[in-house]
């Protein structure tokens, strides 16, 4: 892509893009059209957004940008699901309402710029490395979705006309996430598993290897758990796969809940359960396990029985432990296995409570 001139704070140097009348105007409408090209060409959600804030930071020279999406299960929260130039270091985070300079874009539906972030009474937590920022917000169907945003590492370094093209990108990007959702919508039906929910094997590990490629280029690390109930066995056994079955359905419920929206939870086949971590370290991973491990889990009650578990697990990291895919859920799996030995396979207890690896807590928040 071709590198633009970046807006000038003071008016002296304004950006290509700001003079529809000179002839550098070409470059942001080819930009554009570019965007809505590629927007149409690629269809992965998180492939979209990557795309997209690179382009932008080649086109622009912004030092950074990021992507903020409603969570679909919970809109009082807003989670960063995509960066550029920031090393992950926001990538994941979530806004509750009312929380920051994000949630005011949202309440207000208004593009923002904003000339320094730390003296601003609105910003949640600052960032010491960034201090200008510039927001539009993204609509689909005239109600927000989330918002596209760039910062500076200096005060009062955007433009208007900074703010104007981000605010027109914001408007094709929309757009293209609503089509992407689509598009995964219909991939999720045959990604899905019926009885919980969550991933299916072919599914998680399509979406491991989108992570693993991600980090590739990003330059990132990633962690899987694979999990397993002890002795679920006996549940089946003692009452029925219809109780067992509820018990599944408790433990990927309270799975989904526990986990950020970028990590990814699925179910392997009978009473496994495998957890995808972006952007995590192993000692995050086990942080995150050891935490569900106090968790208190509902069953709906069966003929007045209720269940108490216990689970083993084994975190593999990548690439630390293996660079492909088999070589990874190898690594987990015999950790797994290691800790299930050690431990003598914890006995299914009913009636009881079912545990879960900090109750009333949610991990990483």
């Amino acid at each position: 892509m071709s590198q633009m001139t970046a807006g000038s704070p003071n008016g002296t140097a304004g950006p290509a893009y700001a003079d529809p009348t000179t002839g550098e105007s070409g470059k942001a409408l080819a930009f554009l059209a570019r965007l809505a090209r590629d927007f149409t060409a690629v269809l992965s959600l998180s492939d979209l957004l990557e795309h997209m804030l690179r382009g932008l930071r080649e086109e622009t020279g912004f030092d950074s940008c990021a992507v903020s999406l409603l969570d679909t299960r919970d809109p009082e929260k807003l989670a960063v699901r995509a960066t550029s130039g920031l090393r992950g270091r926001l990538r994941g985070k979530v806004y509750r309402r009312g929380e920051g300079l994000l949630w005011a874009v949202m309440d207000t539906v208004t593009p923002l710029n904003v000339p320094d972030m730390h003296t601003d009474p609105r910003t949640h937590r600052p960032d010491p490395q960034l201090r200008s920022a510039i927001y539009a917000p993204l609509m689909v169907h005239r109600r927000p979705i989330g918002v596209l945003s760039a910062y500076r590492a200096t005060p009062g370094a955007f433009t208007e006309a900074d703010l104007d093209l981000l605010t027109v990108v914001a408007r094709y990007l929309a757009g293209a996430i609503e089509v992407a959702r689509l598009h995964e919508q219909l991939k999720e039906l045959a990604a899905t598993d019926s009885l919980t929910g969550l991933a299916n094997r072919r599914g998680f590990l399509d979406r491991l290897q989108m992570e693993m490629d991600r980090g590739r280029r990003a330059g990132t690390e990633l962690c899987v758990a694979l999990l397993d109930l002890n002795q679920f066995k006996r549940v089946n056994d003692a009452h029925g796969h219809a109780t067992g079955d509820d018990v599944l359905l408790s433990v990927a419920e309270t799975l989904s809940e526990a986990i950020r929206e970028t990590d990814v939870a699925g179910r392997f086949g009978g009473d496994e359960f495998i957890l995808l971590f972006p952007d995590t370290t192993a000692a995050e991973a086990e942080e995150v396990l050891d935490y569900l491990r106090d968790l208190e889990i509902a069953v709906p009650a069966r003929e007045g029985l209720r269940a108490r578990i216990s689970f083993s697990w084994g975190v593999a990291s990548w690439p630390g432990d293996g660079v492909d895919v088999e070589r990874l859920l190898q690594v987990a799996d015999r950790r797994l296995y290691a800790m299930k030995e050690a431990a003598g396979g914890q006995t299914v207890r009913l009636p009881g409570t079912v545990r879960f690896p900090g109750a009333g807590r949610t991990p990483r928040d």
